[in-house]
């Protein structure tokens, strides 16, 4: 991982997220480029017709400053380690766009954002800016929950139905991850049926060839759905620091991200979220 990109609104959940993504690579080299979007407040079609281009352009101009000195002072809050170097980016864009110019020209490897987390039964856990950056961009995306305090990911559940083949590529970063925090992978599979398909089978024995000179195990919990297994699974052991799932995963992460359930609020509130894409 060699260039982190950190988007921030200078709220305390992303500064949060930031300094979480430090500690986490305090030992490798990367940058962080630092990205502030923003953008002229809203005004209805009569007000802007009073504007002219010189004034939109003082008013972009006053917020760029605004934003890099923000930026300035958020980057002086962080506790940063020798190995990274910081950029500070200020882009007058819609945010999603911001993001996905700011993968291509800098080459992004991960993005690590904040999450709001929920409050609610019917509040979604993402967040409409970090759920459009994982479903919207191709980058890989560590989702770091306001509530969650940096520790080293000594365990990391991997949930799976054993649906889908894996390729190398996409758990890359995962591995590195394992490799470097000295992590154990928790294979957790929700089976419902009495045995595995040859399908499943096949792809069970991939995961086993990538991750065979790893620390990983399999779990398996029967006759429950998917999103109260994740629950009961990270809770009992209660020393599960991060959730890694592959995007193109979309219905188990569909259920399990967007729309929690009551009881299940606790976990998406505390541990982070490592969503894989395929590399490029």
């Amino acid at each position: 991982m060699k260039n982190i990109l950190l988007p921030t609104d200078f709220s305390l959940n992303s500064l949060n997220a930031i300094q979480y993504g430090v500690e986490l690579l305090k030992n490798e080299e990367c940058t962080f480029y630092l990205l502030n979007t923003f953008r002229v407040p809203y005004v209805d079609n009569d007000e802007l017709m009073n504007y002219n281009v010189q004034k939109l352009q003082v008013l972009e101009d006053v917020l760029f400053k605004s934003s890099q000195k923000e930026l300035k002072a958020v980057s002086k809050k962080i506790k940063f380690s020798s190995n990274h170097e910081f950029k500070l980016l200020s882009d007058y864009n819609l945010f999603v766009n911001s993001i996905k110019q700011t993968i291509e020209e800098y080459h992004i490897d991960l993005i690590i954002m904040g999450t709001k987390g929920a409050t609610g039964a019917k509040e979604i856990f993402m967040g409409s800016n970090t759920g459009d950056v994982i479903m919207k961009t191709d980058c890989n995306v560590l989702a770091v929950p306001n509530q969650a305090t940096f520790k080293i990911p000594k365990e990391i559940v991997f949930p799976t139905d054993f649906r889908l083949l894996y390729n190398e590529g996409e758990l890359d970063i995962l591995r590195k991850m394992v490799i470097q925090n000295s992590s154990k992978i928790r294979i957790l599979h929700v089976q419902n049926e009495e045995s595995l398909d040859e399908e499943q089978k096949v792809n069970k024995k991939d995961l086993i060839r990538y991750f065979d000179d790893l620390n990983y195990s399999f779990h398996t919990l029967t006759n429950t759905d998917f999103e109260s297994a994740v629950h009961c699974f990270t809770q009992s052991r209660g020393d599960i620091d991060m959730i890694a799932i592959i995007a193109k995963h979309y219905n188990i992460f569909q259920r399990l991200f967007f729309k929690p359930k009551v009881e299940d609020l606790s976990f998406h509130t505390k541990i982070p979220l490592l969503v894989l894409h395929k590399n490029k």
